[in-house]
C-alpha cells in the first residue's frame, strides 16, 4: 500500500524520543497545537522520506503544491509521471488543470 502525505501538514504516531527527534534533524517541524508534521527543510529529503516509511510501515508519496493555483496534487495522474525527476516527493509543481490551461 502507499500512504499519501500532504507536506503542509500531516499526522504520525505516537514517536519515541529518539525518533521524534531524528526526524525534527532531518527536516521536519512540529506544531504542538495541531499535532501536525510538516516539512521545513529538504536537505535530507530522501533519508526523511525512508525513515517516515518506516515509521508507518508502507511507502510514502507526497503531494505537489501547484506553483500557480496553490493547490494540492498527487503525480500518479500527470502524463509526465515517466521522465520526472522529482515525482512523489515534497516540491512544487504545476498541476494538470493549469497545464492544460493555455492562460
Amino acid at each position: 500500500m502507499v500512504i499519501v502525505l500532504n507536506s503542509k501538514g500531516f499526522k504520525l504516531p505516537r514517536l519515541e524520543k529518539e525518533k521524534f527527534v531524528n526526524l525534527i534533524h532531518l527536516g521536519l517541524e512540529y506544531n504542538r497545537d495541531q499535532f501536525l508534521f510538516s516539512i521545513k527543510s529538504y536537505n535530507n529529503i530522501e533519508k526523511l522520506l525512508d525513515t517516515v516509511s518506516g515509521i508507518l510501515g508502507d511507502k510514502v508519496v507526497f503531494l505537489q503544491n501547484c506553483t500557480r493555483c496553490g493547490k494540492a496534487f498527487p503525480c500518479k495522474g500527470c502524463s509526465y509521471v515517466e521522465v520526472c525527476k522529482t515525482k512523489n516527493l515534497p516540491f512544487s509543481c504545476v498541476c494538470p488543470s493549469c497545464l492544460n490551461d493555455r492562460k
